[in-house]
């Protein structure tokens, strides 16, 4: 099953966003004419703004597809694995895009710097995830290696096992 989005603007102008049109007025009384630079972070708002639904409705329909692996094939060990690459690469392309997107207010070496400063970020992110995640599992080893030693304290009457096997 593939699925295509696609975004068609038929209306002739650069965005399908229609102005509001009437009375430029601000709050202070004043005429504002938008400047160059406040014309262009709205065009880049825009953008963010229909990329991010654009991200969001991909996400969805992706997350569904992964979702049904395990219900349509029985592995479920299979789907996991999927479902866990999804989510790692996922969220990597996605972090990558939207920071090559922010940067592009810059211009292309700006989308290039967006793109590089969100992957570095990204991979230092799950660096980190994983060493904390060593880190827990090492904490429940000690815990579980403290209730073990405890267990077998309280099933001999000296504290040691077999501690009077040479008696006998």
């Amino acid at each position: 099953m593939e699925y295509v989005i696609r975004i068609i603007n038929d209306t002739g102008e650069e965005t399908p966003v229609k102005a509001v049109t009437g009375s430029n007025e601000s709050i202070g009384g004043e005429v504002s004419n938008p400047s160059q630079g406040e014309a262009y972070a709205m065009k880049m708002a825009k953008r963010h703004v229909s990329v991010g639904a654009i991200v969001h409705t991909a996400d969805q329909i992706v997350s569904h597809q992964v979702s049904m692996i395990s219900l349509e094939t029985g592995a479920q060990e299979y789907g996991q694995r999927v479902q866990y690459i999804y989510q790692k690469a996922g969220g990597f392309v996605k972090s990558v895009a939207m920071g090559a997107l922010a940067g592009s207010a810059a211009g292309p070496l700006g989308a290039l710097a967006g793109a590089a400063v969100a992957a570095v970020t990204n991979i230092g992110s799950n660096i980190m995830n994983y060493f904390f995640k060593q880190d827990q599992i090492a904490t429940q080893r000690e815990l579980e290696d403290t209730s073990r030693r405890m267990r077998m304290m309280r099933a001999t009457v000296s504290g040691r096992r077999y501690s009077n096997v040479t008696e006998y």
